[in-house]
C-alpha cells in the first residue's frame, strides 16, 4: 500500500536542548489536522537528543524523521537539511522551545484553502500570531480583520516580532539559508520571500519561550558576526525605501561592525552588498564610526570569531537522515 505523503512538514532545528523536544511534541501529539510529519534536525548535540527523539518516536502516530549531525554545524546548515527531506507541501517551523497550540495546523491550512486558486502564486503563505507567557502577543497593533493579504516585507516591518509563518515548501527549496557561520539570521531568506503576498490571520497558535538554556539569541556577545553581516547584505534591497536617513546610517555602521569581526574582506563586503550599486560603493565612509564600535566590542571582551569553527566543523561534519517510524 502506497504511503500518503504529508501535507505539512513540521521542522525542529535543535543543539542541546533534549529536555525541550517534550514540549514540542505534546504540541503536536494534540493537533486536529493530522497530515503532518516532524522533522528533527540535532546539530551535533552532546547531550541525549537521539534517545529523546526514539523515544517519542516510538509512541507517535505521525511520521518522525531524525536528521544527526556528527558536528555542530549551526541552524543555517541543519535548516537546509531539514527543507531538503521535508516531503509536505507546506513548511512550519517550530523551534525547541515553541509549543503550538492545538488547531494551528487546521487553521493554517484552512486560511491558504480560503486564497483563491487563481491567486495563490502570488501568495508565499499564511502568517499568524505568536505570544509568550510573560508578554502576551507579541508585535505591534496588528490588523484586527478576519483576514488581511498583505505583502510579506509589510507585515514584518509593521510587526517587528516573531510571527507563525506557513510557507509554500518549493519556495523554501528554491531559496536555502546562505551558510556562512553556525546562525544566519531567517530574514535572510524572509525578506527574499517577502515581496509576495501572506494571508494574515489575528489568530495566536503558538507560545514561543525565550532566553532558555542553548538559546541562540540573547547572548549579549558579538557573536555569528559573519552571518549577521550576510544577512543584512542580502536583505538590503528589501529595506532600502522604508528606513529613515538616521536608520540606514546606523545600519551601514553596523554592517561593517560585523564585516570586521567577521573577517570578511571589505572588496566582498561591498560586493555582496544588494543596495544600489553607488551606495555599495561608499560603504567604506562609515570605516571610522565601525571601527569605534569593534574597539569598544574588543575592550568589553565580547567578540566570538564563531565563523572559524564554523569552517572547521563544515568539513569534517557527517550528516545522517533516519526515518524512526511508518
Amino acid at each position: 500500500m502506497a504511503i500518503m505523503k504529508p501535507t505539512i512538514s513540521i521542522l525542529t532545528p535543535t543543539w542541546n536542548r533534549a529536555e525541550y523536544l517534550y514540549r514540542v511534541w505534546d504540541g503536536l501529539v494534540n493537533q486536529t489536522f493530522k497530515s503532518f510529519e516532524w522533522i528533527v534536525a540535532n546539530d551535533g548535540s552532546d547531550d541525549n537528543t537521539i534517545e529523546v527523539v526514539n523515544e517519542l518516536a516510538m509512541k507517535s502516530d505521525f511520521p518522525i524523521t531524525l536528521i544527526n549531525a556528527s558536528v555542530r554545524v549551526g541552524k543555517s546548515r541543519m535548516d537546509n537539511e531539514a527543507v531538503h527531506c521535508a516531503n509536505g507541501e507546506f513548511i512550519l517551523w517550530c523551534d525547541s522551545d515553541d509549543y503550538l497550540y492545538s488547531d494551528a495546523l487546521e487553521v493554517l491550512l484552512a486560511t491558504w484553502n480560503s486564497i483563491n486558486i487563481e491567486e495563490r502564486n502570488d501568495f508565499k503563505g499564511v502568517t499568524a500570531l505568536c505570544e509568550t507567557m510573560e508578554e502576551g502577543i507579541l508585535g505591534r497593533k496588528y490588523p484586527e480583520d478576519e483576514y488581511t493579504d498583505i505583502e510579506f516585507n509589510q507585515l514584518l516591518n509593521h510587526m517587528r516580532a516573531d510571527l507563525v509563518i506557513f510557507t509554500k515548501a518549493d519556495l523554501l527549496k528554491e531559496n536555502p539559508f546562505l551558510e556562512v557561520d553556525f546562525l544566519i539570521s531567517e530574514s535572510s531568506v524572509w525578506n527574499i520571500l517577502g515581496v509576495k503576498k501572506t494571508r494574515f490571520i489575528p489568530r495566536v497558535l503558538e507560545r514561543k519561550t525565550y532566553r532558555e538554556p542553548h538559546c541562540l539569541s540573547y547572548s549579549g556577545l558579538m557573536e555569528y558576526n559573519r552571518g549577521k553581516a550576510y544577512a543584512m547584505a542580502v536583505t538590503e534591497c528589501y529595506l532600502e525605501g522604508s528606513l529613515s536617513i538616521f536608520e540606514k546610517m546606523k545600519r551601514r555602521i553596523n554592517y561593517l561592525r560585523y564585516v570586521i569581526h567577521g573577517e570578511v574582506t571589505l572588496l566582498r563586503a561591498i560586493m555582496v552588498w544588494s543596495g544600489s550599486r553607488s551606495d555599495a560603493f561608499i560603504l567604506p565612509i562609515y570605516l571610522p564610526f565601525s571601527y569605534i564600535l569593534v574597539l569598544k566590542d574588543h575592550l568589553q571582551g565580547k567578540v566570538r570569531k564563531s565563523h572559524r569553527q564554523f569552517n572547521d566543523a563544515i568539513k569534517q561534519v557527517k550528516i545522517k537522515t533516519i526515518q524512526l517510524n511508518d
